[in-house]
């Protein structure tokens, strides 16, 4: 550890990751990169960013130049891109310091964060609430959530103010509100996805964690704006979004959609209750009119992003044979080894369990026999879902929707460790947002009683991304949310 304790905002980022090394946050650190950079900049001229000098951590999809991107996956150990992403230059361009890539599921497919690197633990485990193991009398660690769940984990504990993720079935919004913070998925076509490692290019979504909803929004106007080298980016101009103290004070009254399709079986009690709860909170207040609204094809969400993500994921997968860049394995006959032999041993070597499994699904549903049933029909539901969203914004005059994020407490490491799923329940209250390319924003609301955050999240209509950060500061103005600080601790 770094002996030189100073008021450095980016040596105290580096010594809190370094104590809390059980949280196997980071994939690759830029240490003394980031101190080199920090000392480089408090000597020239201060911007007026409020992101100058800030410590940051970013996704390890994100590419860096000449900086290790693995996303967490053996198949990318080594590689380090020529180039770096457009939200992570433009994060650079404001003063922003690099402390480190942060660990994720392996290509950003999962729910805990479990990859090549091994797990990210959730700082909350680390907190004296935590039930420890009697025989080992070691804390019991649970999963972090995923896929961004290095970086929700450092925000969480406060290591960092602000990191940036990835969303492409909630993978900001789960760990977002597994570990206690704010995770901002953007409405898709908002932020270049120029330089993102790219797992479904239709639903992926650059996004932030943060402490705060101002924090949020500075982070995004930093990054937002035109960019030649993303076809998928919005053509519209992009309007600042405007901050707590920068918007209306006007106290318009705030329809919120309560979806009877998100009060699922599998909800706990516990969790349920605190949705209920701060509906009648916010009802008291009377801000805010709260109406139960259904969407007709929320039953099909799941199944169409399963079958859709997988798809392109297969596509995607397809670069990496480990001819061009990435693993090659070394366990080559000459004699008799073709290159479907050579690809094979290759991926069996590098992809994990989580990776192959979602490749086999995805070309299965891309074969010729299959294609119209699946894909097609998959893509129809996608088309569906969207309108039923279209519906309740413009026609029914909503909002926003507030609705679950996870259901009940994060399971342990080895809990989940001893599970096979590839897709995860808790997907039901995410893919929607993906599936529709809406803004979407987690925020944490209480402890539950086992000592973990319980979050909440609200949809907005397409592009307006404004008015859903400015219904957030209302709603979370109303009550006051215990964070962890495990920085203080070091």
């Amino acid at each position: 550890m770094l002996s030189n304790k100073t008021s450095s905002a980016v040596r105290s980022a580096i010594n809190a990751i370094q104590h809390y090394k059980v949280l196997n946050i980071l994939t690759h650190d830029c240490f003394e990169t980031a101190l080199e950079t920090e000392q480089k900049i408090s000597t020239e001229k201060k911007n007026d960013s409020p992101l100058h000098g800030r410590p940051i951590l970013i996704k390890d999809n994100f590419c860096l130049r000449d900086t290790l991107t693995t996303c967490a996956s053996k198949m990318l150990a080594n590689f380090r891109p020529p180039y770096t992403s457009t939200i992570v230059q433009r994060l650079i361009d404001h003063g922003c310091i690099i402390v480190g890539k942060t660990n994720m599921d392996e290509f950003a497919m999962g729910t805990a964060s479990w990859g090549a690197f091994g797990p990210v633990a959730n700082p909350w485990s680390l907190t004296k609430t935590m039930a420890t193991n009697e025989e080992t009398s070691k804390t019991v660690l649970h999963i972090a959530g995923g896929s961004s769940g290095g970086s929700a984990a450092a925000v969480g504990a406060n290591f960092v103010s602000i990191a940036v993720g990835s969303d492409t079935g909630g993978s900001i919004r789960n760990p977002a509100a597994r570990c206690g913070c704010y995770g901002f998925k953007p409405s898709y076509g908002l932020l270049s996805r120029h330089g993102l490692v790219t797992l479904v290019n239709s639903f992926d979504a650059p996004g932030f964690f943060a402490r705060n909803i101002d924090d949020l929004i500075y982070a995004t106007n930093a990054v937002a704006g035109s960019d030649g080298a993303d076809a998928t980016l919005s053509s519209k101009p992009f309007q600042a979004l405007k901050t707590s103290s920068e918007s209306s004070k006007e106290k318009k009254r705030i329809v919120i959609g309560l979806p009877d399709d998100y009060d699922i079986r599998a909800l706990s009690t516990e969790y349920r209750s605190c949705w209920q709860d701060l509906v009648h909170q916010l009802t008291e207040t009377g801000e805010f009119l709260f109406r139960r609204v259904q969407i007709p094809h929320k039953p099909y969400a799941n199944a169409a992003y399963t079958i859709l993500s997988s798809s392109e994921i297969a596509s995607n997968m397809a670069r990496y044979d480990g001819i061009r860049y990435g693993h090659h394995t070394k366990n080559i006959d000459e004699s008799k080894d073709t290159y479907e032999t050579i690809l094979k041993k290759t991926r069996d070597e590098s992809f994990g369990e989580r990776v192959r499994g979602r490749i086999l699904a995805g070309n299965y549903y891309l074969l010729e026999e299959n294609y119209e049933k699946y894909f097609v029909q998959s893509q129809r539901v996608r088309r569906a879902i969207a309108n039923d969203y279209r519906k309740l914004f413009e026609e029914d005059k909503i909002d926003c929707l507030l609705t679950p994020v996870v259901s009940d407490d994060p399971i342990t490491l080895a809990e989940y460790e001893q599970s096979n799923e590839i897709f995860s329940d808790n997907d039901g209250f995410t893919v929607d947002a993906n599936l529709a390319g809406l803004p979407a924003l987690s925020f944490p609301v209480r402890i539950s009683s086992k000592g973990f955050p319980i979050g909440l999240q609200i949809i907005g209509p397409f592009m307006q991304d404004q008015a859903l950060l400015s219904i957030a500061q209302r709603i979370c103005s109303t009550y006051h949310f215990p964070f962890l600080d495990l920085s203080t601790q070091v």
